[in-house]
């Protein structure tokens, strides 16, 4: 089992006000320079630590992603109970972890809905097919009917 370092967060946050450099912090604590990477970008998105560089690119949103014809996905919001404090380095690395195994699947996902995509279109096919065919059949059943009965036809 590995061991885990210790890491002050706000010796961690004193230092990145002072503009050391992640790699600094890390060989200063014996960590990573990527854990030190997540306590800045931690801190920088709840405003303790200021923001360097360019302003971060805004995600999309509906007015910004161009309509598909693919039918909308509904996405449940996002709990904002847990506090990102009350998380630790650990469990995130781990939720880390977890995503990118789950961006792993994606293409597999991908061909599977291409895949329903083709079976969809081959149904509504059939169903287009089965009702031309019914409507043919509706109409020779209405010609049989006049046929039979001629009287219909002329009124009497």
């Amino acid at each position: 089992m590995a061991r885990k370092a210790i890491v002050d967060r706000n010796t961690v946050l004193q230092l990145l006000k002072e503009g050391k450099s992640s790699q600094t912090i890390a060989s200063q604590f014996g960590v990573s320079r990527q854990a030190i990477d997540l306590y800045r970008k931690e801190f920088t998105r709840t405003g303790l630590l200021p923001t360097t560089g360019a302003p971060p690119r805004p995600l999309a949103t509906a007015a910004t992603v161009p309509p598909s014809n693919t039918q909308p996905v509904s996405v449940a919001p996002l709990s904002t109970s847990v506090k990102l404090s009350d998380v630790s380095l650990d469990q995130m690395i781990e939720l880390m972890i977890k995503a990118f195994a789950a961006l792993k699947s994606l293409p597999e996902l991908e061909n599977e809905v291409a895949k329903f995509r083709r079976e969809h279109e081959a149904l509504l096919q059939q169903i287009a097919q089965m009702e031309e065919s019914e409507k043919k059949r509706k109409e020779q059943e209405t010609r049989w009917l006049q046929t039979q009965n001629p009287d219909n036809l002329t009124g009497r």
